[in-house]
């Protein structure tokens, strides 16, 4: 790749927001509607007298650090080194959306009808015969240009996430002033908080649509607890259940994939991905469980061998949402699956040296979640906090610290309703950054 990469060129002052840019991307790599790679997001659409009005048009900024590229576990998305564009293999795509979740800028879309992700591409082949890409050909004020980063750019533009991925698109500012970010909120807040609010963009992520991912984990998570305990003096491991649970785990996590029969890939970039860190590491300890079931020659090396490759597939876990492009969330959730398996383990095990500062650091998490989220909570979401922290937390614990093993039963009981209860609020509660819903937060402040 050339040393000065090609960048867009967008210029806020003669953007009118028309949409052609929108049109020739669409027309020119046959789009479906509603998986448009380019869009336009308008700050203050209502016009607001105390606010300029500007678009911007978007796609992919084939960043200089992408992250699409970085945790892709398929190995299914590089740079090419002739145009400097960042390119989706669809040979290679496993369709798990994970690229989608860890860009900031909502480029790679979901192509239902083949499975597979999809953005833009600049125009690859366009490129390569000397030519510009669709949108900028078709930009009748000129606005949207193909030129050189120049550096890193002006990108201080309110609705356009910075987070040092280092885009490759420049914004040239407003005739006359610049755009700032910070004083575009103020005077959000004060003045369009009067307003018609606009509608919330839809969500990428929500428990409906993941439910397949929140089964997979829960089970998972589980699983290490139960053999984890039997290593504390625990109820003892029963190999048919266990085994039949892993395996419903590795099906259920296929489900999530547009193209299972390549589920395989996923497991390709260890060295980088999260998510094919995971992916290597539960399938390992559940051979690993497996052996220490049922062979006696390596039952306690395996054992030992089988907990800690559980706990580092927990931590791949977590990791996984960690590097989301996430714009706020709790810091207990970083380590949310590690926390609830030792939660788990020790209500298991009646040891309240375990129990005890995970079931904390599980209700700090809870806690700053829940105040952390943009919306206020309604009735639904304190009777859900009432049943987490109450049928969850207190009850399992008083029941370790006051009746050890007498009331096991109840106390596993409560804890796993409460961790499933977490669980499912931790998947409703993520939400990837995206400039149209940054627009949207601040029509809607105040």
């Amino acid at each position: 790749m050339s040393a000065t990469p090609p960048a867009f060129v967008h210029d806020l002052s003669t953007c009118v927001g028309c949409h052609a840019c929108v049109v020739a991307c669409a027309s020119e790599n046959r789009t479906e509607p509603g998986g448009f790679w380019r869009q336009v997001v308008t700050f203050n659409e209502d016009r607001h007298p105390a606010l300029p009005v500007f678009h911007l048009s978007l796609a992919c900024n084939h960043c200089l650090d992408a992250p699409c590229e970085r945790h892709c576990p398929a190995v299914a998305i590089a740079r090419d080194d002739r145009t400097g564009a960042v390119l989706i293999d669809a040979d290679r795509c496993i369709g798990c959306r994970y690229c989608g979740w860890v860009c900031p800028y909502d480029a790679p879309r979901f192509d239902a009808g083949r499975g597979v992700m999809g953005k833009c591409t600049l125009c690859h082949r366009r490129l390569l015969d000397g030519g510009q890409p669709a949108c900028t050909s078709a930009c009748p004020t000129g606005a949207l240009k193909l030129g050189t980063l120049d550096g890193d750019g002006p990108r201080g533009v309110a609705g356009f996430p910075d987070v040092g991925i280092r885009p490759s698109i420049r914004f040239l500012p407003l005739r006359g002033r610049a755009p700032d970010p910070a004083a575009e909120e103020a005077a959000a807040v004060a003045g369009v908080a009067t307003l018609e609010p606009w509608p919330a963009p839809p969500r990428k992520i929500s428990l409906r649509s993941e439910w397949t991912l929140f089964a997979f984990t829960s089970l998972v998570i589980g699983l290490v607890a139960w053999l984890g305990a039997s290593r504390l003096g625990g109820p003892a491991v029963r190999p048919t259940p266990f085994l039949a649970i892993g395996a419903a785990g590795l099906a259920l996590s296929t489900l999530h994939l547009g193209r299972k029969e390549r589920a395989w890939r996923a497991a390709l970039h260890w060295r980088r991905s999260w998510l094919s860190r995971e992916v290597v590491a539960v399938p390992a300890f559940l051979a690993l469980a497996a052996a220490h079931l049922l062979l006696a020659s390596a039952r306690e090396g395996a054992a030992v061998l089988a907990v800690a490759v559980g706990l580092v597939a927990l931590v791949c876990m977590d990791r996984v949402y960690v590097v989301m492009a996430r714009e706020r969330g709790s810091r207990g959730d970083d380590a949310a699956a590690l926390a609830s398996a030792a939660f788990l383990a020790g209500v298991l095990a009646t040891q309240p040296w375990l129990a005890l500062p995970a079931g904390l650091a599980r209700l700090a998490a809870f806690v700053e979640r829940l105040t952390t989220r943009r919306a206020s909570p309604g009735p639904g979401a304190w009777a859900l906090a009432v049943a987490r922290v109450g049928l969850g937390l207190v009850l399992p614990l008083t029941l370790v610290l006051a009746s050890g093993r007498a009331a096991l039963p109840l106390a596993v009981a409560g804890a796993l309703a409460g961790e499933l209860l977490d669980r499912a609020h931790f998947y409703g509660s993520l939400d990837v950054v995206t400039p149209r819903g940054r627009m949207a937060v601040l029509s809607r402040r105040g």
